[in-house]
């Protein structure tokens, strides 16, 4: 059981929850706006976790919380709001809050979140205490937007919320799943992973949720699901934006109070997980749209983090072929030192639709074809060779005209020529293959659903 501050300026609300946690055993006070908080903060160093209202005349929860993180390092947050405050909530947990609390809420929500926050909390001093940090995942790269995703994970670690990663295919959104485990309070707890457009939903909800013997026919035992599995760590959820609408409900009702049925049984079942959710679809136009629930949204985003494509942080392409390079050369033995000049510029200039998972299998490709030494341009491009333009011998462009254009002190439009040069590239693979686009697809080394996109957004069908 723990000591709770409740600070709103409800006097109702504070004392709904205060019987709702005293319930349960917890010792529980109150504060009707955030500078009373700060007085009892100071007067009673026993309180270990507070629930805060953001809106409050004077001092905000916002306030409230830039306070705890200056001078009460020790206390947990949890911050409580409206779908309408959603933005101001994101930025709570930007500044640390353990969690959000959305209004309206019932009272197995707040028991179940307040527990799982003192219970992280004694982790968080065990850990402290025992000098132990546990090393982040780091994503590879320099760019202004990858440091930026880098810092918010660093921030967000000591929290519990769900996290909605965006991304086109193959930018890495796995990563950040792992990375947000290895560094939070879950690090010591299971790791779980699905792809929810890869099942059919019957089959989705059995491996998320479970199932009891005789569910369905096979079902010849009963079966924990993911959810049970990943008990006090993470589940990263793929392509959420695939869920079936009944699939839906099921998950919003697990986010909301930890609560969930396995397939065919009766028996109301609790766990303790943070779900990491990924995908590459606009959700909220699909909110608009009516494929995907509102309330599921906003519980799945409460912290947005997005992930650039690889062609919008070129200047990360040398450090992560660097590091791909190390890695899949030490795993083939092979002797290979670098990229050569040739190899380097095709990959500076190369669309990479498929992001960071084509840069990956290319260099692959590049490593089995070279025995030693430096890998030559043909080795990772020779199969798309046709499409792929004729460097310069080396001097950094491939279209010497624009490079004497810019030496001359002249400007260019670097978004318009990067999609003509993309354009011309699709079109070649296209004619090429007689508009199969299966076949253009292997010729670009992209996925048939990547060059479908590509040729609805280029407008060449």
């Amino acid at each position: 059981m723990g000591s709770i501050l409740i600070v709103d300026d409800e006097a109702g609300i504070r004392s709904m929850l205060e019987v709702v946690l005293r319930r349960d055993g917890h010792a529980v006070c109150t504060a009707g706006s955030g500078t009373e908080a700060i007085t009892r903060l100071e007067a009673d160093h026993g309180i270990e976790l507070v629930l805060s209202d953001l809106r409050m005349e004077g001092l905000d929860g916002l306030g409230l919380l830039r306070a705890l993180k200056d001078r009460h390092q020790g206390v947990f947050t949890i911050i409580m709001t409206a779908y309408a405050e959603w933005d101001t909530a994101v930025s709570a947990m930007h500044l640390g809050a353990y969690d959000v609390l959305r209004k309206p809420f019932d009272n197995s929500a707040v028991r179940a979140l307040a527990a799982r926050a003192l219970a992280a909390r004694d982790r968080w001093l065990a850990a402290k205490a025992a000098g132990e940090h546990t090393a982040p995942v780091h994503l590879v790269g320099s760019s202004p937007a990858i440091l930026a995703v880098q810092a918010l994970i660093e921030r967000i670690g000591s929290t519990d919320s769900t996290v909605l990663v965006t991304g086109e295919s193959g930018t890495g959104k796995e990563l950040v799943a792992r990375a947000l485990h290895y560094s939070g309070l879950r690090a010591d707890g299971a790791m779980m992973r699905i792809n929810s457009g890869a099942l059919s939903p019957g089959l989705l909800e059995s491996e998320l949720f479970g199932h009891v013997k005789g569910a369905f026919t096979g079902a010849v035992e009963d079966r924990p699901g993911l959810f049970e599995l990943a008990h006090k760590g993470t589940l990263f959820l793929d392509e959420v934006g695939d869920l079936a609408p009944e699939t839906q409900v099921k998950l919003l009702r697990l986010l909301e109070n930890g609560e969930f049925i396995p397939v065919g049984g009766r028996e109301v079942r609790r766990c303790d997980v943070r779900v990491v959710a990924a995908t590459n679809r606009d959700l909220q136009a699909m909110v608009k749209a009516g494929t995907f629930r509102e309330d599921l949204y906003y519980r799945l985003a409460v912290i947005p983090v997005h992930l650039p494509p690889l062609r919008d942080r070129r200047e990360d392409i040398p450090l992560l072929a660097g590091h791909l390079l190390a890695r899949h050369a030490v795993k083939l033995r092979r002797g290979i030192t670098g990229f050569a000049p040739d190899a380097l510029q095709a990959m500076q200039s190369w669309p990479w639709q498929g992001n960071i998972r084509e840069l990956d299998n290319r260099i692959q490709r590049g490593v089995a074809l070279t025995p030693d030494g430096l890998i030559p341009r043909d080795n990772l491009f020779g199969d798309v060779a046709p499409a792929l333009p004729a460097m310069d011998g080396g001097h950094g462009s491939e279209n010497p005209a624009l490079a004497q254009h810019l030496a001359g002190g002249g400007a260019i439009d670097l978004e318009g020529e990067m999609l003509r040069h993309e354009r011309a590239l699709v079109e070649a693979a296209l004619n090429r293959t007689g508009d199969n686009l299966t076949e253009a697809a292997k010729l670009l080394g992209i996925s048939f659903r990547q060059i479908r996109y590509k040729v609805r957004q280029l407008g060449l069908r």
